[in-house]
């Protein structure tokens, strides 16, 4: 019986991961906002949340730093969602970060299968990533100016994912006391 709720919560968070990309991305934050309060909750209602919590804030810190990176390397445009901090530096906008976090939800739950395999996961991760990038080009949501700097954006995720699946893998975090 146990075996049948967590395979069930971890469909729930993988199901509830492709929603919150589809909300960040056609929705912006407030839609992602939504979407992520639902993953938080079912965090919750799992009994994850603390363990969950210190992905999502470490996550959250390094989406936060490479997408701004991004932005002021030219690789990604994010237009009027990015935020100007002054008149000439832009940072990511919200709706990425809120990516992040609800990538830091799933990283003991759905993504686990990848926290056993650290460079499987991280490979399949980062490879992926440029497809990510390019589908939320063809929503609007964001623009590449040269498709060739998706290389060293990939490049990037392969190494982040290494370290954060390893993290999980030897559970050097760890869970909150909630």
């Amino acid at each position: 019986m146990i075996g049948i709720l967590v395979r069930r919560g971890k469909l729930i968070n993988a199901i509830s991961l492709k929603i919150t990309w589809l909300a960040c991305v056609l929705g912006g934050s407030i839609m992602g906002l939504i979407a992520i309060s639902a993953m938080i909750l079912h965090s919750g209602v799992q009994r994850r949340l603390s363990i969950d919590l210190p992905y999502v804030g470490l996550l959250s810190v390094i989406g936060f730093v490479l997408d701004t990176a991004w932005i002021s390397a030219g690789v990604l445009d994010y237009g009027q969602s990015a935020l100007w901090l002054s008149s000439s530096f832009m940072v990511a906008p919200p709706w990425i970060v809120l990516l992040w976090v609800a990538v830091g939800l799933s990283l003991n739950q759905s993504l686990s299968f990848l926290v056993d395999r650290p460079l499987f996961g991280s490979l399949l991760v980062g490879l992926g990533a440029p497809f990510s990038y390019l589908t939320g080009e063809s929503f609007g949501a964001v623009v590449i100016p040269d498709p060739s700097a998706l290389a060293l954006l990939s490049l990037s995720w392969i190494i982040v994912f290494y370290g954060i699946f390893y993290l999980a893998r030897v559970r050097a975090i760890r869970p909150l006391n909630i």
